[in-house]
């Protein structure tokens, strides 16, 4: 018998509260970034932490991992890290634009960090979740890692969804590297705050159905008409 003093909305699926649904973040933080575009990523990370963090599920659900591409590609979080982990990192903008070096270091976190379904146990991970924030000009050879990251997107093994940003998007590059669903946000401190309130509905969303329905939503809730447009 349920108990009707937990509302229908607040129930996990039985058995489902230990998997982890991961989430990456690829931002790119070259030269193109710096200033006040970068310091409006910096405080949507700030509101994308205590947006989450007010969602208990998605708090002991969601594991993070930021890859940022500036220069160098790095993973600042040093791999999938539990949420209440994650520190709010310094960034800075500087150096071109390594988009490929990104892609193979998600490539590799995909291959070893996530958690593999076990027949008659577990049952792994959720699909993860990868945001691509860029301005559509890497510096590197992305095609190859692109059409790997391309070929588990197909197969519904994550979800990616791309989005150009910066004061100088290159519309022509974008629709080249684009993953998934693709979108151009608008270059302000707002929009910036929007996407990242857009990424913790998202996540929530899909923790609720993850939990609910014992699968990821086929399609995520859309962003914010008003900053973020599809692109294509």
């Amino acid at each position: 018998m349920s108990n009707p003093a937990i509302p229908d909305d607040m129930k996990i699926a039985v058995g489902e509260g230990e998997r982890r649904l991961p989430l990456y973040l690829l931002i790119d933080v070259s030269g193109s970034m710096a200033g006040a575009p970068i310091e409006a990523v910096r405080r949507g990370l700030e509101q994308f932490k205590l947006d989450v963090q007010s969602d208990t599920f998605a708090m002991e659900t969601v594991w993070l991992g930021i890859i940022t591409f500036g220069g160098r590609a790095e993973f600042i979080t040093k791999g999938l890290i539990s949420f209440d982990q994650f520190v709010v990192p310094q960034i800075g903008a500087s150096g071109q634009t390594p988009l490929g070096q990104a892609l193979w270091l998600l490539i590799e976190s995909l291959d070893k960090d996530l958690r593999r379904p076990v027949r008659g146990g577990a049952k792994g991970d959720w699909r993860p979740l990868v945001f691509i924030l860029t301005d559509g000009e890497p510096t590197d050879e992305w095609r190859e890692p692109k059409g790997k990251i391309q070929q588990r997107e197909n197969a519904k093994v994550c979800k990616v969804i791309t989005v150009g940003c910066g004061p100088y998007i290159n519309q022509q590059n974008l629709r080249e590297i684009a993953i998934g669903d693709t979108f151009n946000m608008d270059n302000d401190d707002a929009s910036f705050r929007k996407f990242f309130e857009w990424v913790s509905s998202v996540v929530k969303s899909d923790v609720k159905s993850c939990s609910q329905t014992g699968r990821a939503m086929e399609q995520p809730i859309p962003p914010p008409a008003d900053v973020i447009q599809p692109t294509f």
